[in-house]
């Protein structure tokens, strides 16, 4: 399977050699507290769900988190491989950032769990007011591969009516009456009492893999309801012939919808407990059943779990804002722990995955706390948001990792700090060891989500930081060290008066700026990402030593990186980096959906030329933030990748797939897509392999996936007569008992 992951990493499509990075996936090592960090782009992780998933096929348990990173709903798979290896009786991982791309576009909440009991966790996740499941269809040696099995689940109803889950919450997907097959908890769309939807594939079929036999046995499972963090319990609740909503409460008007549950038989009596998390707490609470798998009784609660029933045992699960707890296998001793994590921002970050082993000698469990930064202590992790810079701080000629940061959560608040790493290897090959999480003291300044970017602004011989805001104000750290030793700054708040002449305009929120002389007048002008997807163009009218800014435009170029308003808003949160590439100016600029578009800049002037919407395929995370630039002195630039996960990702001119093209090139030639350009049929033929098995996805240039087919021949067709005119990529993965073949082509519908 790695070949073809790797490849995957480095999507070189056909029709656009030429507009790509000459850069894959690598690694530096990384260093913090004398201590080697195993997976240290990583990418971070903030507001997460957490499975067990057998990425790789080899028999054990891996851990994938899917991460909502930031306040939009829209997430990414970070994936970590058990590597079998036990270290002071922990199982290690390793992160796999590649099989990120092997797992269907998903918002909102996603869980991994067995459905049809072939051993292979498939994948449960959010859809409109309801639950949508993927079948997990990977074959040994094969790439990992899911294929829709069900868009929307219903009950037997009649007619049918979709099983209500909440956006914002996590239903129990466990096998609530051991039967075999698995049975669904979720909150009623008033969010007060628990439904109970019992699978029927057993009795109905004898086997576990139906998704169309559930039924609702009950609208008040436990005869509990939810209030205000607490848990009211011996609770009467009726259940309607046909459907439809229980008995209204006096109260049920201050009920709402938001909460995950996580089922678990904490005492080993063969029926399910419950630890339920809500948007409006910050503590789960723990609810005891004292009744059977077939008819459910909650007897007694607790908002201290996991210190119940013995009370002073260990810590609390109490985080800022709606925990969620996962039963999971972490320690690699087959029994399942506890991990707890925010389930949406505003709340801890860099330390936001609590680990709790389960030490229990017996089939009941005893969780005892691990650590806060479970995965995370192994990675960068600044936070919410990561902003990269390079910075040789202290005149050593080696460039230093310098890394922004929207905030990092510290007693109810974020605050914005800025994170040194010193580059301690050589100019040829970098070392990253951490100095300090708060460099010149930002911290002090209470500011929220500051960028920064570098360059001697007053042309003095060293280099100084400028600092973008949340609000848009912009901060000067001038560096009034001199030539050839490290940096000492002044701070200079709010900057340049922008907006304070007749001419000028405010800056835009969510300021991403880089300093840059666009106009190759020999002055660094201000290029400013904004949070609506465009970018600002302040040019520099001071003179070299005393710069003055004055506002041309706030929609250089033409570029606009806003995202799908359905997922994004009215938001883009363009990030740009222009550079010099053999007199040519070209631009990448990140977005909120976290792709990276690439082109060239004839003149200051006029629009930018679109080379790439997608970037090497590169999407680590919304918000990405690219910074490209030579860090192991070879000639050639590399790519860091910030993202709102809080970690980084690194793409090497020297990683060992910067070749792949020409293996892609080859894996193309097989799969033939025509015509091309399009009208209303596409034509998908495969050479020299017998499909056996296979997908189709398409996606749009803002990688949203509109639609998706199961394979089996080598000759297929597609009506793409619905599409509307543009841009789209298809995604082919083909498979049979040799081999594997994934590749991605860009069409054009007319």
């Amino acid at each position: 399977m790695k070949k073809y992951l790797l490849a995957f990493t480095c999507i070189l499509l056909t029709q656009d050699w030429y507009a790509q990075l000459f850069v894959a996936r690598d690694t530096i090592s990384v260093i913090e507290n004398g201590y080697v960090l195993k997976m240290p782009w990583a990418n971070g992780l903030n507001f997460t769900n957490v499975s067990n998933i057998d990425l790789n096929l080899d028999g054990k348990k891996d851990i994938v988190a899917f991460d909502k990173i930031n306040q939009f709903s829209v997430g990414r798979f970070r994936c970590f491989i058990n590597t079998g290896v036990l270290l002071a009786g922990q199982t290690t991982y390793s992160a796999n950032p590649d099989l990120s791309y092997y797992f269907p576009a998903t918002a909102n909440w996603a869980v991994c769990k067995d459905y049809d009991c072939d051993g292979k966790e498939d994948l449960f996740c959010s859809t409109s007011a309801g639950i949508m499941v993927y079948r997990n269809v990977t074959i040994p040696g094969g790439a990992l591969t899911f294929s829709l099995a069900k868009p929307l689940i219903n009950d037997n109803s009649i007619p049918p009516a979709n099983i209500y889950a909440a956006s914002n919450a996590v239903p129990g997907i466990v096998d609530i009456d051991n039967d075999g097959d698995l049975d669904i908890l979720t909150f009623s769309p008033g969010g007060n009492f628990v439904e109970y939807y019992k699978n029927l594939s057993k009795e109905t079929y004898s086997i576990c893999d139906s998704l169309n036999t559930f039924t609702r046995v009950t609208g008040c499972w436990g005869s509990i309801i939810e209030y205000f963090c607490g848990i009211s319990l011996n609770q009467i609740c009726g259940y309607k012939p046909g459907g439809g909503n229980e008995d209204p409460l006096p109260d049920q008007n201050s009920l709402h919808s938001g909460s995950c549950l996580t089922c678990l038989d904490s005492d080993g009596d063969q029926d399910q407990d419950l630890i339920m998390g809500d948007i409006s707490c910050n503590v789960v609470q723990f609810a005891l059943n004292g009744g059977t798998s077939f008819s459910a009784n909650i007897v007694d609660t607790t908002r201290l779990y996991p210190n119940f029933p013995n009370k002073a045992s260990t810590q609390q699960i109490k985080l800022n804002n709606f925990p969620c707890a996962y039963y999971v296998e972490v320690s690699g001793d087959t029994k399942k722990d506890l991990i707890a994590t925010p389930n949406m921002n505003g709340s801890e970050n860099y330390q936001s995955v609590w680990y709790y082993k389960n030490t229990s000698l017996t089939n009941t469990v005893n969780f005892q706390f691990v650590k806060k930064n479970f995965l995370q202590d192994e990675m960068i992790e600044v936070g919410q948001n990561s902003f990269p810079v390079l910075f040789d701080y202290d005149s050593d000629g080696k460039k230093d990792l310098l890394i922004g940061t929207y905030g990092y959560y510290n007693i109810n608040t974020l605050n914005a700090q800025l994170t040194l790493y010193k580059n301690t290897g050589t100019a040829a090959q970098p070392s990253y060891s951490l100095i300090t999480r708060d460099y010149a003291n930002v911290l002090a300044q209470n500011l929220n989500n500051v960028i920064p970017t570098v360059g001697d602004l007053d042309n003095d011989g060293d280099v100084d930081i400028v600092l973008g805001t949340q609000t848009g104000q912009f901060h000067w750290l001038k560096n009034t060290a001199g030539v050839g030793v490290p940096a000492t700054f002044t701070y200079i708040s709010n900057a340049f008066s922008l907006a304070t002449s007749p001419t000028s305009v405010a800056p835009p929120a969510a300021a991403a700026p880089q300093l840059f002389d666009i106009d190759k007048d020999g002055k660094l002008d201000l290029m400013i990402g904004g949070k609506n997807g465009r970018i600002w163009f302040y040019k520099n009218i001071g003179t070299p030593t005393v710069p003055q800014f004055t506002f041309v435009t706030s929609s250089f170029g033409g570029v606009n990186v806003q995202g799908a308003s359905n997922l994004y808003g009215p938001d883009g949160y363009a990030s740009p980096f222009f550079y010099d590439d053999a007199g040519t100016t070209k631009l990448l600029c990140g977005s909120v959906t976290g792709l990276i578009s690439y082109y060239s800049v004839p003149s200051y002037s006029v629009n930018c030329n679109l080379i790439n919407a997608t970037a090497n395929g590169f999407n680590e995370g919304a918000q990405s933030v690219p910074y490209f630039e030579d860090v192991n002195n070879d000639g050639k630039r590399d790519l860091f990748v910030g993202n709102g996960g809080g970690g980084l990702s690194f793409f090497s001119s020297k990683g060992p797939d910067v070749g792949i093209e020409e293996i892609m090139q080859k894996k193309n030639e097989l799969i033939l897509l025509f015509p091309n350009p399009v009208k209303q049929t596409l034509n998908i033929t495969v050479d020299k392999i017998e499909v056996e098995n296979g997908t189709v996805t398409i996606t749009d240039i803002l990688g949203k996936e509109i639609f998706a087919k199961n394979i089996k021949l080598n000759s297929e067709t597609i009506d793409v007569n619905e599409l509307q005119p543009g841009i789209y990529f298809v995604k082919i993965i083909i498979s049979n008992k040799e081999q594997t073949l994934s590749v991605v082509k860009k069409i054009i519908k007319e």
